[in-house]
């Protein structure tokens, strides 16, 4: 019984594969009914060739092989949903959805912020922003009536020590649950100590947009409302000391700019060259976290060879993960 094998064009006669809807070479749509493609049978079309010609030209062939590479690459693109990270039923929360891209792969994963958590840091954040934007004797006025938290973020952010922001009892135990879940998802794709950074990396970097706020924002506040380069790096400071890494923000003053360095104990990178600084006998690994890409190691643009003005260890603070 003959066997179609191919569609002859209507506009250009080249012969496609039957799986083939567009013609290969003038792009000529071969289902259209007015200008119809002829079919070819298997022995007819090989009698009308001379020199045994083939079915498809060469140039046929390798666009039939580009376009099998780009299905192939298309459909082994997997979509990961991660569990809701849900509290009790009857708690106050704002929900917020994340999409991130790694290694191929993409995340979706919801997550619920307790609206308490969220009200806590908000609160500090705006005390915090009004006394800066008062004016003198406005601001005396107002730190004789206030909280003593409060007068201590004052106290270290004129000192340039922000380890407070990383470390705050609420916000660190939330981002406790948030390398939890990361850390389990890491554990299942196999990934090592670097991969599982820049796993971290991609969701702070990918999932949550840069926004240029004014102040300072806890971790839980970065979360839902999104921050700029000091912001996502204690979020995601907090979420890698969770996870058991040592970690130290690194400020560069004159550049306005803070990111996060990472301890690898023994491991290195697999960007080269590392950019890496000392610190009391620790090496502390470059990671940018503004936006998604960036490995373990690699700088952001014009810091490869500048030294942070500060360096400030995180290390000391007690991983919530076992």
């Amino acid at each position: 019984m003959p066997r179609i094998i191919g569609y002859r064009c209507p506009i250009c006669k080249t012969v496609n594969p039957t799986e083939i809807k567009y013609c290969l070479k003038c792009g000529q749509w071969l289902l259209d009914t007015i200008n119809e493609a002829t079919p070819v049978i298997r022995g007819s079309y090989f009698k009308k060739t001379s020199n045994s010609r083939s079915l498809l030209s060469w140039k046929n062939i390798l666009v039939a092989v580009v376009i099998g590479i780009i299905l192939i690459a298309i459909s082994s693109t997997r979509t990961i949903t991660m569990p809701v990270l849900a509290f009790s039923k009857g708690t106050p929360v704002e929900s917020k959805n994340y999409t991130w891209d790694y290694r191929g792969k993409s995340y979706q994963w919801e997550v619920e912020i307790p609206l308490s958590l969220l009200n806590y840091d908000r609160q500090i954040t705006n005390d915090l922003q009004k006394y800066l934007n008062a004016g003198k004797s406005e601001r005396q006025a107002m730190y004789k009536v206030m909280p003593s938290v409060q007068k201590k973020y004052l106290q270290d952010a004129s000192k340039k020590n922000y380890v407070a922001w990383v470390t705050e009892s609420n916000n660190y135990q939330f981002t406790g649950y948030i390398a939890q879940w990361l850390d389990m998802q890491a554990e299942k794709e196999n990934l090592d100590s670097v991969q599982k950074v820049e796993f971290v990396q991609s969701f702070v970097g990918g999932a949550i947009p840069y926004h240029l706020d004014t102040g300072l924002q806890f971790p839980a506040q970065t979360l839902a409302e999104s921050g700029k380069c000091s912001d996502k790096s204690f979020l995601a400071a907090a979420i890698l000391a969770n996870m058991g890494y040592k970690v130290a923000l690194l400020s560069f003053h004159t550049k306005n700019h803070m990111t996060v360095g990472v301890a690898l104990d023994g491991t290195t990178p697999s960007y080269s060259p590392a950019a890496g600084f000392d610190y009391n006998g620790t090496k502390y690994y470059f990671l940018e976290v503004t936006a998604a890409g960036w490995k373990v190691g690699q700088a952001s643009s014009g810091l490869g060879a500048v030294e942070p003005e500060v360096i400030i260890p995180v290390s000391c603070i007690p991983a919530l993960r076992g």
